[in-house]
């Protein structure tokens, strides 16, 4: 009797461990598909503001593509913007979010350009006044 419990139990053992290696073999083994450029802002804080006019469209084309614009206005960082041409939206946030998807850019090992903007005139009257960054 004390032989056949033996045998039993080493059974129950081995059936364990292959049931759990067969788990690791066929568990996942990718990572989580990497972000969308406008899902990394949108998630750092960044809001979306779809171009509701002609000529906030014609602006979104005249800026730089893939690169985020640190948008500055009398001297100082006014607001980070980046222009996402293909969905004609402008993606606008505050530093908290600039840091938080600097960070995400970072944890994905991706690359964006980055350029200063000094006073653009055309920026502040089409956006500002959308993002609470006021007008003119």
């Amino acid at each position: 009797m004390e032989k056949r419990k033996a045998s039993l139990l080493f059974f129950v053992l081995v059936g364990v461990i292959a049931i759990g290696l067969a788990g690791c073999a066929t568990g996942p083994t990718a990572t989580a598909p990497a972000k969308t450029l406008p899902e990394m802002l949108k998630s750092a804080g960044f809001k979306a503001y779809p171009a509701a006019t002609p000529d906030q469209v014609k602006h979104l084309k005249t800026c730089p593509p893939d690169t985020l614009m640190v948008q500055e206005r009398k001297g100082a960082v006014g607001c980070y913007a980046f222009a996402d041409q293909k969905t004609d939206t402008m993606y606008i946030g505050d530093e908290a979010a600039y840091w938080r998807f600097k960070r995400a850019l970072e944890q994905q090992e991706q690359k964006i350009g980055e350029q200063r903007i000094q006073d653009d005139p055309q920026f502040w009257p089409m956006w500002g006044s959308r993002w609470g960054g006021g007008g003119g």
